[in-house]
């Protein structure tokens, strides 16, 4: 590569990389960190420490926890010791006089009790000490898990009801943890396949790419193989959406190494060979396109002002998005690359529309999206040309392109020097209220006395009501970018749900997170109104937990204090950008049963419904749902419907 080429590239490089970040800014994270000055969020207290650990599993030094209430201990050499197992919260409704027991549970590696460990708890001392005394903790020591879920421990007399609380909290924990274990080593033999050819795929691609000649007679091959791997099977593909969503979240290389690896090529091979790797030899829909292309032989001519207005139109429609995304004018990515139809459970209307049509013209066109609007490949193809003084006598199209691109890099360039400069654009974020406070400026406003101002100063409060503002932007997002959404922010979500009233606060729920792709298909597949959880981030699923509601006298109940969870979690949802949509389960026998038996859920837990969560990508919109004919004063009056205080 000759210098004046790779200053050219890296240019390119560098001005992409701009972009993002001035997109990531207006988000207020790149790659997954914040990039504003933020609140210190409330640590969230494991149910154990590794002192704790160390005294059921000696040489304990580092836990890794799997949730709250699971962790693997590690050794000061990396050796995996064993698991800690904790009763609470899954056993916070089995009492014993007093109070339910926190107990930490010993598992080394062969998965055999090391002991148990009592926590600091509200339980009458008196019948705690009649436990330890009679050595009623030892009795499941050496036992396997397996076999000490249903070992018979007698109870220690006149201490019936702590003793027998020790024992179903434990059982109950134990029998979680095996369920897990099992759905664990279970093995998606399918998904082992698709992993496996689809790296197969990826090996042909890239020999493809620098081996044309020797594949040639297999190139129909491959393009079919393109469509129904990275397409249909897989979505895995390359695009804008894509590359914004990792500069602002982060790249998951442990759950998408694969795509990871994909974009990595995609930007490296035209970058150091010249060469259009993943346009010409990974794009299903590029694929598409050129398979419908080969139905017929005679295509249009596109010659003249014709031809020279659609070469604009690429590099344009990729500045338009890039002037878009510096200045945080928020916008459907998904909405303008037909790439997401592939997603066919998923896709919206727009999407599916836009595909269509363009391979519709392909058999008279050649690839009329690749070559004619494409911002992607357009981003691809920068990389692969470079911008700048390039004066190698580049002749006809290419030479025309590379003065676009140079074009396109300047106006870029100062857009976004002057974003930079502006204070009240970025690093900014803070309220003007928020700020008057922090300088200590003190505002007077002049008080009005009379009706007509305490109501102007109410509506102006409610105006500024964040909790009124959720509440009514909040709407029920079905179509998703595919980002993963961290575990943090999930765990969030949960804690909001919880923090729903409930009836004699008995909190009969129980709230599962998946965030396991297959697991997710699996439930998209059988739910008839969640096909969007293809390409959500994650899901909840709320649950009713009959043993806690039984115990509680409130059977009847479980589900409007499930329900009222499910609100919160859409509402905290929609504050933290993201997107949700409320699935029912419940009351729906075969749903139910979709639900129980993907997630392996015990007998005693009732689905109430699942909430796919993601990034939304920008396509659905709140609803006015406001009728003031429905307000009522005093009595209800269908004769005379209310009127609207403005």
């Amino acid at each position: 590569m000759k210098r004046r080429n790779l200053l050219g590239k890296l240019y390119v490089l560098a001005m992409l990389g701009t972009v993002f970040l001035a997109a990531a800014i207006h988000e207020g994270r790149f790659l997954g960190y914040p990039l504003h000055p933020v609140a210190a969020p409330v640590n969230h207290q494991k149910q154990f420490s590794v002192d704790e650990a160390a005294r059921l599993l000696p040489g304990t030094v580092e836990l890794e926890f799997r949730s709250d209430d699971e962790a693997i201990a590690f050794a000061g050499d990396g050796r995996q010791i064993g698991t800690l197992l904790h009763t609470q919260p899954l056993a916070r409704h089995i009492t014993g006089y007093g109070s339910w027991l926190p107990i930490l549970i010993g598992l080394n590696h062969e998965d055999r009790v090391t002991g148990l460990l009592l926590q600091k708890n509200d339980e009458t001392p008196g019948f705690v000490n009649r436990l330890e005394k009679a050595g009623f903790f030892a009795s499941w020591n050496g036992q396997n898990a397996s076999t000490a879920v249903t070992l018979p421990v007698d109870a220690v007399s006149r201490a019936t009801m702590t003793s027998r609380a020790t024992i179903d909290s434990i059982r109950l924990r134990l029998a979680k943890f095996l369920e897990i274990e099992q759905a664990r080593r279970k093995i998606d033999y399918y998904a082992v396949v698709v992993e496996i050819l689809a790296w197969a795929f990826l090996l042909v691609a890239f020999s493809g790419c620098f081996f044309s000649s020797r594949l040639a007679r297999y190139r129909k091959l491959i393009l079919v193989a393109a469509v129904l791997l990275p397409g249909f099977v897989l979505g895995r593909f390359f695009s804008i959406e894509l590359v914004y969503a990792w500069a602002i979240h982060g790249v998951p290389l442990r759950n998408q190494l694969y795509l990871a690896v994909v974009v990595f090529l995609t930007v490296m091979i035209p970058f150091l060979s010249g060469r259009s790797w993943y346009c010409n030899w990974y794009c299903p829909y590029g694929a598409a396109q050129e398979l419908l292309g080969n139905s017929c032989r005679k295509k249009f001519d596109l010659t003249g002002r014709t031809a020279r207005l659609l070469r604009y139109c690429r590099p344009m429609l990729f500045a338009v998005v890039a002037l878009c995304l510096i200045t945080g004018t928020h916008v459907s990515l998904n909405s303008i690359e037909p790439f997401s139809a592939f997603l066919l459970s998923s896709a919206s209307t727009t999407v599916l529309f836009l595909a269509l049509g363009f391979l519709f013209l392909s058999p008279f066109i050649r690839r009329p999206w690749c070559n004619y609007f494409c911002p992607s490949g357009q981003l691809v193809e920068m990389l692969r040309v470079g911008s700048g003084d390039q004066t190698q006598r580049l002749e006809g199209r290419e030479a025309r392109e590379v003065k676009i691109h140079a074009v396109i890099n300047v106006l870029l360039a100062v857009v976004i020097i002057i974003l930079l400069m502006s204070p009240a654009k970025i690093g900014n974020n803070v309220s003007e209220p928020e700020e008057a406070h922090k300088s200590g400026e003190v505002r007077v406003v002049e008080k009005i006395t009379g009706n007509a101002s305490e109501t102007a100063t109410s509506a102006l409060s409610m105006s500024e009501n964040q909790t009124l503002k959720t509440i009514y932007t909040r709407k029920s997002v079905r179509s998703f970018t595919g980002a993963e959404v961290p575990r943090d922010q999930l765990t969030e979500l949960v804690k909001a749900g919880m923090a729903a009233p409930t009836a004699r606060n008995r909190q009969p729920w129980q709230f599962i997170v998946v965030n396991d792709r297959p697991a997710m298909d699996a439930m998209a597949e059988r739910l008839p109104y969640a096909k969007m959880l293809a390409s959500a981030g994650a899901a909840i699923v709320v649950c009713g937990d009959m043993e806690i509601a039984t115990a509680g006298g409130s059977e009847g109940m479980w589900m409007l204090d499930c329900s009222a969870a499910t609100q919160n979690i859409l509402l905290a949802a929609e504050s933290m950008k993201l997107g949700a949509v409320w699935t029912a389960a419940y009351p729906y026998d075969d749903r139910m049963a979709a639900v129980s038996e993907v997630l392996h859920l015990p007998p005693h837990l009732t689905p109430l419904c699942v909430i796919p969560v993601g990034y939304p990508d920008g396509s659905d919109k709140p609803k006015d749902k406001w009728k003031p004919e429905r307000l009522h004063w005093n009595t209800f009056s269908p004769a005379t419907p209310a009127v609207e205080i403005k």
